[in-house]
């Protein structure tokens, strides 16, 4: 029996609420067929079958919240995955054309997909392999460590079965969805395969790629679905373009035999691709309309204003065909074809030609965008989610730290006089809910610590900082900063923080407009040291002030309680111990 909990929808939200069923207990379903509806924060999602199968229990009714990653719909014996499908004919006839046809290379196991590890990114690192091939693995044993955007994880083995490939190495990213690591199955002595699937015979092709059934886009042009997730990984990692291979497996597969052989000998590398170029580049290939190079938007307005794409010059990038192409058509005037081809492409190196008034050269230079993934990317998410849902209010103010003995630890001195400001004011030391308007104070105090690095902001949590001394404090700081730079960082050891201290002054800035991270309500900013003349009422002195910032959320909080809360954390600041 097959289990299918529910992924990640594609929000990074913890759970979603059943609208309603579309299939019933004992219904046998196909791959990809929508199976239920179910609510996210911002729509209504239609979860696909990711067998072919009966399926025997449905795990929910409508209204019920089902958590992220929680089982869904269990499916009978013999479910099987799409690239697991086999042919329907009888085992007998099909024996002779398999054990003539079938080699090595084409049996394949129970192959375990990189599942969505909580944080809802499309990739993940392979850290180390904590097994081998040919070890004989439980469920639920650790077989390898992926790191995520913030954290390392562990992915346990959903398998009891015996090791037979891994798609990977130390260091390569793996995609979310795509091949990780092979069981042993159809590999067993047994000597059975499990043959690709067939495509039905009137099987519908829409006109955008993306949606087409049993097909796959590789770059512009469209392969069959006769080619399993193994054989296609393998095409990525040794560069090949599976439109370019020819396939020896049966009804026409691509084997991973046929892939070897075409990185070999260079048949299905970038320059078997050089006759078409010249289509690629006009945005549009005649022999196929898949190949135009449109996006979906785009495609729909062509199809709405009734315009052939063949007809439309491609003004975008890499020869895109844009909604302002498809609206020229339409009119019949069209961008100039030399806009398109006299364009220069991009080189590794800079180039300048004399200015036609004599003036200073024009020189051009090679740009290249760099993908934000990782920790950058994990980032971003969450200060989009923040601007998205926080009410931000900052309240700036300077203490006096004058009397802070020589070589006083700062970071325990900032620690401490939030948890003494948590316990006097509860309100800032919470959650809050913002779609049920519920508020929970916390009676501990996890304060999160934002650490910059050269892969992005890291910002791990000092648990039950209230029950710890100020060296306690230091100890557990510096085994944190250790495991980032080790990558190590697990994420327990980033979860539950109840607020936050950003200690920017240690690099540069005096205030700031410290981001609160959801649910949190607040997070305390520290600049930088300076030294200041100060009147007081023995006369003018030399004051040591330490400028902090203190951003709150203030549908959670009130102006008052910030305030409150803020004049805490300075009195245990002014203090000399």
């Amino acid at each position: 029996m097959k289990q299918f909990n529910l992924p990640d929808l594609g929000e990074g939200l913890p759970d979603a609420e059943i609208v309603r069923w579309l299939v019933k207990e004992g219904d046998t379903v196909t791959v990809d067929q929508p199976m239920v509806e179910m609510e996210t924060a911002k729509a209504v999602v239609e979860v696909p079958s990711p067998y072919a199968g009966r399926i025997a229990k449905l795990h929910g009714q409508e209204g019920d919240v089902i958590n992220t990653g929680d089982l869904l719909v269990s499916f009978g014996d013999g479910a099987v995955a799409e690239d697991d499908a086999s042919d329907e004919a009888p085992a007998e006839q099909n024996a002779p054309e398999q054990s003539s046809e079938a080699s090595s290379d084409d049996v394949v196991g129970d192959t375990f997909l990189l599942p969505d590890l909580g944080e809802g990114l499309p990739d993940a690192e392979i850290v180390r392999w904590l097994v081998k091939e040919g070890d004989t693995v439980a469920v639920d044993q650790p077989i390898v460590e992926m790191e995520t955007a913030k954290a390392v994880v562990e992915v346990p083995s959903p398998f009891a079965a015996k090791v037979t490939k891994f798609y990977g190495q130390p260091g390569d990213v793996i995609n979310t969805g795509d091949p990780l690591i092979e069981f042993g199955g159809s590999g067993s002595s047994s000597g059975s395969t499990k043959a690709a699937p067939k495509k039905e015979a009137g099987e519908e092709k829409r006109a955008d790629s993306g949606t087409v059934v049993g097909a796959v886009e590789v770059g512009n042009n469209v392969v069959a679905e006769t080619t399993n997730s193994v054989v296609k990984a393998l095409a990525r990692k040794l560069k090949v373009d599976l439109t370019q291979v020819t396939g020896t497996g049966k009804d026409g597969a691509i084997t991973q035999k046929d892939v070897r052989e075409a990185a070999k000998n260079g048949t299905g590398s970038a320059k078997a691709e050089a006759a078409p170029v010249a289509q690629q580049e006009s945005g549009f290939d005649t022999s196929n309309p898949l190949a135009y190079k449109a996006s979906p938007a785009v495609r729909a307005l062509a199809r709405k204003l009734g315009v052939d794409l063949g007809n439309c010059q491609a003004s975008g990038r890499k020869g895109s065909i844009t909604r302002a192409d498809v609206e020229n058509a339409s009119k019949g005037a069209s961008a100039p074809a030399a806009s398109q081809t006299a364009q220069p492409k991009a080189s590794s190196s800079t180039s300048s030609t004399p200015s036609s008034t004599g003036g200073l050269p024009t020189i051009n230079v090679e740009v290249k965008p760099e993908t934000v993934r990782g920790v950058r990317r994990a980032m971003a998410m969450g200060m989009a989610h923040s601007h998205s849902t926080v009410v931000p209010t900052t309240l700036v103010e300077d203490v006096d730290i004058s009397a802070w003995p020589k070589g006083t630890d700062s970071l325990a001195r900032y620690v401490r006089a939030l948890v003494t400001a948590a316990k006097a004011v509860p309100a800032v030391n919470a959650w809050f809910d913002g779609e049920k308007f519920e508020r929970l104070l916390h009676p501990n105090v996890n304060v999160g610590i934002a650490v910059d690095s050269g892969d992005g902001l890291y910002v791990p949590v000092v648990h039950n900082a209230d029950r710890m001394s100020m060296t306690d404090v230091r100890a557990r700081v510096q085994d944190l900063r250790q495991k980032i730079e080790t990558k190590s960082l697990k994420q327990d050891d980033q979860q539950n923080a109840t607020i936050t201290l950003s200690n920017f002054g240690s690099i540069a800035g005096r205030y700031g407009t410290p981001v609160v991270s959801p649910p949190q309500v607040a997070i305390l900013g520290t600049g930088r040291f300076r030294n200041e003349l100060k009147l007081t009422d023995k006369g003018i002195t030399n004051a040591k002030m330490l400028p902090l910032s203190l951003t709150f959320d203030h549908r959670a909080c009130t102006g008052g309680e910030a305030a409150r809360f803020l004049a805490a954390v300075m009195e245990d600041l002014q203090k000399a111990q």
